[in-house]
């Protein structure tokens, strides 16, 4: 671990532990130190997500399920997704049909647009104009770095845990809905605030999971790992409709 990510890990969980115990008479911890401490370890994970050449990732719906077509009734029930730097995403999705049929369709995002497999055939076409959600937005400088930059408020620090075999720091925070929309297709309340929690590897900086809570056990659950492993996502191979056939 880098001397001064180091330093700052220490000081998050002296704060942890200077919290769990209390403090003797009218003494008071130093906030302002260690709300620099947390927003100095958000700005490191938004430079590490930013410096990311690929990763895998996976997005999972809680309680209530998003729509992706209002009028087909189809909604979201989760994603195992690829990332490549910087505008390279593709996604095996799994959503629910009217009738409750779970189905698999691939979603790809790259700079041509963004396509889709059909659920019967599997050959590729342009997703649907009203999906609103695009994953590379996530690893942009304006998605999860601008939110951890300037949108994380009341910042805490939870502990330190272990995800995926990993040291992690867990923090928590506070991010408005309008924050957040970008990145979750416009599902939540632009004036709300909603609870954010954040592990981030000791060793990377890199994020290994994010929660976003909202209502009434509602939420989304993201986790990130394979950071930098080979990963490949072409552009896909349309089939010619029959009016551009010759």
């Amino acid at each position: 671990m880098q001397p001064l990510r180091q330093a700052q890990t220490i000081l998050l969980l002296l704060w942890v532990l200077v919290s769990s115990v209390g403090v003797r008479g009218s003494q008071q911890p130093n906030t302002t130190r260690v709300t620099g401490a947390i927003q100095d370890y958000l700005n490191q994970t938004a430079t590490a997500i930013l410096a990311l050449k690929s990763a895998r990732f996976t997005l999972k719906r809680e309680g209530a399920p998003v729509l992706l077509n209002e009028k087909k009734k189809i909604t979201f029930t989760s994603a195992a997704c690829a990332y490549s730097a910087p505008d390279r995403v593709s996604c095996n999705v799994k959503v629910s049909l009217k009738d409750g049929t779970i189905v698999k369709v691939k979603r790809v995002w790259v700079p041509e647009g963004a396509f889709q497999t059909n659920p019967v055939t599997q050959e590729f076409g342009k997703a649907p104009p009203e999906s609103k959600f695009n994953p590379v937005l996530l690893f942009a400088a304006t998605g999860i770095p601008e939110v951890l930059r300037t949108g994380f408020q009341n910042g805490q620090v939870v502990g330190r845990e272990k995800i995926q075999n990993r040291d992690v720091i867990h923090l928590k925070g506070e991010v408005s809905g309008e924050k957040l929309n970008p990145l979750a297709g416009s599902t939540l309340t632009p004036e709300r605030a909603y609870p954010v929690d954040l592990w981030v590897d000791e060793q990377s900086a890199n994020p290994a999971r994010i929660h976003v809570t909202e209502s009434e056990s509602n939420g989304w659950l993201v986790e990130l790992f394979g950071a930098n492993e080979p990963v490949h996502v072409p552009s896909p191979k349309r089939t010619p409709s029959p009016s551009s056939k010759p």
